[in-house]
């Protein structure tokens, strides 16, 4: 009701404002898809609840998800001697260390190793302190 109430005032305000001010016609289309958009989410949400919640809740764990989860047809072949690479992608769900874009296996190649702790501030030269950056996020580092 509150949602309806607000665009009653909306809808009012936007009338008596251009009786007193004339809009041009471009403010007077944005004005009424900002009404016609605002009706629809007031609707969704007062007569659609369920529908909302669901495609909300789809949207969240998505989200979460690691992008090989959702390709059923990843696999990674470990015999490649670039599989480095391939393994840090998959232990960080084809998605950038810093960033977090999404990766594609094809362009693999194109992201750099870099150090989770560099060796110069006691890190270890072992795998596992070992991360994937994008070439933007390689370019940017901080040290």
């Amino acid at each position: 009701m509150n949602g309806f109430t607000l665009l009653i005032i909306t809808i009012l305000a936007i009338y008596f404002y251009n009786n007193r001010y004339p809009l041009s016609n471009r403010y007077k289309i944005y004005c009424g898809i900002f009404i016609l958009l605002f009706s629809i989410f007031i609707y969704f949400m007062n007569y659609q609840k369920p529908f909302v919640y669901k495609m909300a809740n789809n949207i969240k764990d998505v989200n979460s998800k690691s992008l090989h989860s959702v390709i059923p047809d990843f696999n990674i072949n470990y015999s490649i001697p670039s599989s480095i690479k391939l393994k840090l992608a998959d232990k960080q769900g084809l998605k950038c260390s810093n960033c977090r874009n999404s990766m594609l296996v094809d362009e693999i190649d194109n992201y750099k190793i870099s150090y989770v702790t560099p060796l110069q501030y006691g890190g270890k030269n072992d795998p596992s302190n070992l991360k994937l950056l994008c070439p933007t996020c390689f370019s940017y580092r901080n040290f």
